[in-house]
Formats: structure tokens, sequence, C-alpha cells
């Protein structure tokens, strides 16, 4: 059934969605089977107590709330909406009131010392290029060497996978198009991916962030770091609109709200001006 889903009813939908509602309901799949039923022929009391075991099990309420939007969109394409009326959720945090994680200049400088001095090019070109352009992780890994365009004074690499399905371009740092270029000229072969992993196949959103986890750092934060050192930086909304991919405004708004070292900033600078 979830074959059919996947053709008919998830059509037009991102690369990522479609990966998070097939994880999603087949996490839900289990869960029915050792209740007795299936996707076919589950309840509203089954949604509900699916709903309420996540909550036991005390996951985010972000991550609850990408189950309950995937059984939602799954249950409307099976014509089961009474399903899914009347379900109690907890509330999603309210991500405006939230800042993302963004590293400092300093972790972001350790960083790329320590990648630098493995000798890695291939993670120096994906540090640099999170770094420097702030795409996701699954633009990351879609991109083609096709995509990138390096001349002597300037580059460009073009995200065509990107949330929505939508196309941007991004300029390239000096930095980033060294990196990329010393990683392209250690390649042998012809495969169109942009990086590969150790088995000279397209790399995954998982060895990437490998990568970093072995610097104690979620590959994630890169791209808060980017699009909040552009706000920060005064940078026009539209433009970190543009250069981020995000479609809504609001998104980027959040990275504009306070942190914890900017309200321990704020409370140990309270009296120096006297």
């Amino acid at each position: 059934m979830l074959d059919t889903y996947q053709e008919e009813g998830l059509r037009g939908k991102s690369k990522q969605t479609i990966k998070t509602y097939l994880f999603c309901l087949s996490k839900f799949g289990k869960w029915l089977d050792g209740a007795g039923t299936d996707l076919e022929e589950y309840s509203r009391t089954d949604v509900q107590q699916y709903i309420d075991y996540l909550i036991s099990k005390r996951y985010s309420a972000t991550t609850i709330n990408k189950h309950w939007s995937s059984i939602k969109h799954f249950s409307r394409w099976a014509n089961r909406e009474n399903a899914i009326e009347d379900i109690s959720v907890i509330s999603p945090p309210n991500l405006m009131n939230q800042a993302p994680k963004a590293l400092s200049r300093n972790d972001v400088n350790k960083l790329i010392r320590e990648i630098d001095r493995s000798g890695n090019s291939r993670n120096m070109a994906i540090a640099q290029t999170l770094i420097n352009t702030g795409i996701r992780l699954n633009e990351l890994v879609n991109l083609d060497r096709n995509d990138l365009f390096i001349s002597e004074r300037k580059g460009t690499l073009t995200v065509r996978y990107g949330k929505g399905n939508k196309e941007r371009q991004l300029p390239l740092s000096s930095e980033t198009r060294r990196a990329i270029s010393k990683y392209l000229e250690t390649r042998q072969d012809f495969n169109e991916a942009m990086f590969l992993s150790n088995r000279n196949k397209r790399v995954s959103e998982r060895t990437v962030q490998h990568i970093f986890e072995k610097y104690k750092i979620n590959a994630h934060s890169l791209r808060h770091t980017f699009i909040t050192k552009l706000v920060r930086n005064g940078e026009d909304f539209s433009l970190v609109q543009s250069l981020s991919g995000h479609s809504n405004a609001d998104m980027v708004m959040r990275y504009s709200a306070p942190n914890e070292e900017d309200k321990e900033e704020a409370v140990s600078k309270l009296w120096l001006s006297e």
C-alpha cells in the first residue's frame, strides 16, 4: 500500500518530505501490526493510542508532529478522515521564540583547522560548502558535478533539489572554491555525484553527519550558523531568504531571536556603562 501511496499520494513532494513520510508511516505500520491491525484497517483509537505512545516515549514535540502530519496526509489520501478526527496532539514549541543553535566564530575556525589537519580533501570541501552556503544536508548529498561552476575569480553552486523542489543559485567564496577544486582534483572517476563515499558511491546524509560527529558538532548547525551570521550582519531578510531557500520569511525571523549567549552577555554588561 505504501508503494501506491508513494506513487500517487506523494507525487510532487520533495525527496526529503517523501523520505520523512514513508519513514513515519513504516513506524506506524509496525506499531499497528503489534496492535493487531494494519494501514488498511486502523481506527481513530489506533491513531490516538499511537500518538500517546510516542508521547510516553518522550519524543520531542517536533518529532511527534512529523509522525502526526504523515498519518494525516496518508489518512486523507486513503479516505480515512474519520481516523484522524479530534486527535489530541501536544503542541510543538514556538520556533519563533527559539534561535537555532549556531556555532561561534571560534568553533568554526577550530573545526576548519582540525579538518584541514586531517588531510581529507573531501571532508574539507564538504565543511566549506556547508559553512559558506548554508545548504541543507539533503541538498548537499544530491549535488552533481555539473551543478558547479568555477572560474578564476568566482564560482556558483546550483541547488536543483531544494525544499519544495525549488532551484536556487548560490555564490561560492574563494575558500569554498579552493576546497572543492582541491577535492575534485583527487577524483579519477566519472561519477556525476559531487561528493562520494569511501565506496565511490554518492555520499549519504548519515556519512556527512558522522564526519562532524567526530568533532562533536551537529552537521545541521552549520546551516544555522550561516543563516544566523547573515541575520546578525544586518542583511536584508529577502536576501537571507533567497540564499537559505526558506519559502517562509517567519522561518528566517527566528534566527534573530536572542539565544542564551545573547542573554548572558546582556546581563553581564548591564552596569558597565555607568
